[in-house]
């Protein structure tokens, strides 16, 4: 497999769907089991554009595949979208605590993409 075909392989693990023109309504839609709501998510404070990385998960990995590709080793995490269906991870674990309203609580480990979290059921 060349380094091309690698990447994109890599490329289509990390954003599967995401990159086909959607609309707004479906770009806005959580799954019921997202990344954003995953205690190994850890969200991207910089950009701030529902990107961020998986705390076991590395490059690599490849959740968006029918059969999931589990990288654990290595130094760069696997970055994916809060809104990324996580159903297929075998390492999801659902967060006890979400602060939808930005008050909370201050640990940048609780907040989430507020506006998008709002939608969830409580």
């Amino acid at each position: 497999m060349s380094r091309r075909d690698q990447w994109k392989k890599v490329q289509n693990g990390m954003f599967g769907e995401a990159t086909k023109a959607r609309s707004v309504e479906e770009r806005e839609k959580i799954p019921e089991v997202a990344c954003g709501i995953c205690r190994n998510f850890s969200e991207n404070a910089y950009a701030s554009d529902g990107r961020g990385t998986c705390r076991i998960l590395k490059t690599g990995s490849s959740i968006a595949d029918n059969d999931p590709a589990y990288v654990t080793e290595g130094e760069v995490g696997f970055v994916t979208f809060f809104n990324t269906d996580g159903s297929k991870c075998s390492y999801f674990a659902r967060m006890d605590l979400i602060d939808r309203d930005g008050a909370e609580c201050a640990d940048p480990a609780y907040r989430r993409m507020q506006r998008q979290m709002e939608k969830l059921d409580k």
